[in-house]
């Protein structure tokens, strides 16, 4: 049989190396196809060393054996010279066919996808060099830096090389660095994925630069980190920006609150000299020790002790804005009839109302709930509301005033047919020291502190106040209170129990 295994085998290479060829050919761009040939390639030609072996060894020195497992007649054909020429040469042909296949397909795919992957990484370090913030790319455990690019270095006056030696705790500012490094601790202990924080840097020259900091690991394609990469973007501009708004807020705020003691203080020393002008003037008016003479003398002084309660009406609202605005406005919470209130301030009014022939309708439910309210602040709410409509409504108008109820909200309107608000005024008419109109023949007695009030006590029970105008057609005001302010936030001002 040894004489027949020379022949045999180059029949049985033969047929593999044309079946490897043909599986080539039929699927002859599948990458895991060329992997694959080249195995079986290594397969065919340790086959083809072991028969070599076998050939030279054993078929050399046993040639003459007959061992009669093939009948002679095939022996003969298989063993014919003439006959193995065939199968040598498709042997040969067929292998250095596929291994330039292979060689062909494979090999510039290799070398494409060599050329792919530094092309990535040329760009990879472009983008990374030339990025607009600073980049740093650590080492997986976070210890050491392996790359920095130049706005990193830019941003802390360090070249490359140093901020490579330069251990981590030089560049971060003293009071950042316990919350930095934990941190990095946990990122690098693969607690999180995803770092941010704002922290102060050290510049070289010893300034402090501020910087937002992200920081993500990046890993391998088995799971394992590999390094993790920080982007830092100056945010020093903005931290400076903040600092000063914060600085002057800080600064409006002192001021405001000095103004509104200056106000205060000033508001109760006018009030003893007005008492005494008041007091005196109702004296020589009222003529009480006696005839003045000159009928003169009654009118001057019932003008002084007009012009003193005007001046006392107006120091009161002063004292009453600036102990709103610094917080020392007590609100005494106690059950409250609306109905009451609006018909005592429409009393009130009735002569200016007359005087001006202007029409005041009150409309209000029979069914108004009782509202929880300082009773004092209602009432000076109701009195601003109606003395603004009657003294900016042209004689001949009208004036109306209602209740109504929503859900847990009572709403006091007052409408008037004056002259109304223009658009542009009606975002600042609620400021303090501020009037809706600058025309002198319109403009009427007062401080502008009305609306203000109004606004400052509506809010100070968690109400709004809305204010809707038409020019030259008139104005509706809506004051809205919480039926029991104690049920939502708590009020702006202090509040008491009655």
């Amino acid at each position: 049989m040894l004489e027949y295994f020379a022949p045999i085998s180059y029949w049985v290479v033969t047929a593999l190396w044309l079946v490897i060829l043909v599986l080539y050919v039929v699927k002859l761009r599948q990458s895991k196809l060329a992997g694959g040939g080249i195995a079986v390639l290594l397969v065919i030609l340790s086959i083809d060393a072991f028969r070599t072996v076998l050939e030279n060894v054993y078929f050399g020195a046993y040639h003459n054996s007959r061992l009669g497992v093939f009948p002679e007649s095939w022996a003969e054909i298989l063993g014919n010279p003439s006959l193995l020429l065939f199968p040598k040469g498709v042997n040969i042909a067929a292998g250095v066919l596929v291994l330039v296949l292979l060689i062909r397909h494979w090999l510039p795919r290799e070398l494409r996808e060599v050329d792919e992957l530094r092309r990535k990484d040329a760009v990879l370090r472009s983008v990374f060099d030339n990025a607009a913030v600073g980049m740093v790319l650590h080492a997986a455990d976070g210890s050491t830096r392996v790359r920095v690019n130049d706005a990193f270095c830019d941003l802390v006056g360090y070249s490359q090389a140093d901020l490579l030696d330069n251990p981590y705790e030089v560049l971060t500012h003293p009071d950042d660095l316990l919350h930095s490094l934990e941190l990095r601790r946990r990122l690098a202990d693969g607690e999180v994925e995803v770092i941010s924080m704002e922290k102060r840097y050290l510049h070289k020259d010893g300034h402090v630069v501020w910087g937002s900091v992200s920081s993500s690991i990046i890993r391998g394609d088995d799971g394992e980190v590999l390094n993790y990469v920080s982007f830092i973007q100056d945010i020093s501009a903005r931290k400076a920006a903040e600092r000063s708004l914060r600085e002057a807020t800080e600064s409006a705020i002192e001021a405001n609150r000095a103004k509104s003691q200056f106000l205060a203080t000033m508001s109760h020393e006018f009030r003893t000299p007005l008492n005494a002008i008041l007091g005196f003037s109702q004296l020589l008016g009222n003529e009480i020790f006696g005839p003045l003479g000159d009928k003169r003398y009654k009118g001057y002084a019932d003008n002084i002790r007009d012009s003193g309660e005007l001046m006392l009406a107006l120091v009161n609202d002063v004292l009453d804005i600036s102990t709103i605005e610094a917080g020392k406005r007590l609100l005494i919470m106690e059950p409250v009839n609306l109905r009451v209130v609006i018909e005592d301030c429409v009393g009130t009014f009735a002569t200016m109302a007359e005087d001006k022939a202007i029409t005041v309708e009150v409309n209000i439910a029979q069914d108004i709930p009782t509202l929880t309210a300082d009773r004092r602040a209602v009432v000076q709410v109701a009195l601003n509301l109606l003395s603004n409509a009657i003294k900016f409504t042209n004689p001949n108008g009208r004036v109306s005033v209602s209740v109504t109820q929503t859900g847990d909200t009572l709403s006091l309107m007052v409408e008037d047919t004056g002259v109304g608000i223009s658009e542009s005024a009606l975002a600042t008419v609620t400021e303090p020291f501020t009037r809706s109109h600058s025309n002198p023949h319109l403009s009427q007695t007062g401080t502008g502190l009305g609306l203000s009030i109004v606004k400052s006590l509506t809010e100070a029970h968690g109400g709004t106040l809305i204010i809707d105008s038409t020019p030259g057609e008139g104005t509706l005001v809506t004051a809205r209170f919480p039926l029991n302010p104690g049920d939502g936030d708590q009020p702006p001002l202090r509040v008491a129990s009655a």
